[in-house]
């Protein structure tokens, strides 16, 4: 009996780190790139909402965007206006051109960003500092 009380104990405090682990490795902001489509359908300039990046606020709190930038590897820089990602919601930043809602923000380009072969997709706060990368493992690039 204690035996089953203790691994469920631990069962209990692995998913509990493992969590925490998670959460902390979308920055103490909860921020961090989750999903990107670098190739909008062809023909692509006709189709620029396709291509976007996914912004997702995992934490717990609201958090104020206003002043942060999403850029790609040949910086191309998107500043954020002022907007607020709810804690649990997520936000496709498009390349092409449209109004801003708060799932939707509009680069309102019109032309391709986002190189089709592969890119870096890069957060920045408004203090300059780099909150997530996406591909996550360009972090060691």
């Amino acid at each position: 009996m204690n035996n089953r009380i203790f691994a469920g104990a631990l069962i209990s405090l692995a998913v509990l780190i493992l969590g925490a682990a998670l959460v902390q490795g979308a920055t103490e902001s909860g921020i961090a790139i989750t999903n990107a489509n670098f190739a909008a359908p062809s023909p692509e300039k006709e189709n620029l909402d396709e291509e976007w990046v996914e912004i997702s606020n995992l934490g717990t709190a609201d958090v104020s965007l206003a002043g942060w930038t999403l850029e790609d590897a040949q910086n191309h820089t998107y500043k954020f206006p002022d907007f607020s990602l709810k804690a649990g919601a997520k936000a496709k930043i498009r390349t092409g051109i449209g109004n801003d809602t708060t799932e939707d923000l509009f680069w309102n380009r019109g032309s391709p960003i986002w190189n089709n072969d592969g890119d870096v997709a890069t957060l920045t706060d408004a203090s300059g500092s780099i909150v997530s990368r996406y591909p996550e493992e360009a972090k060691a690039a």
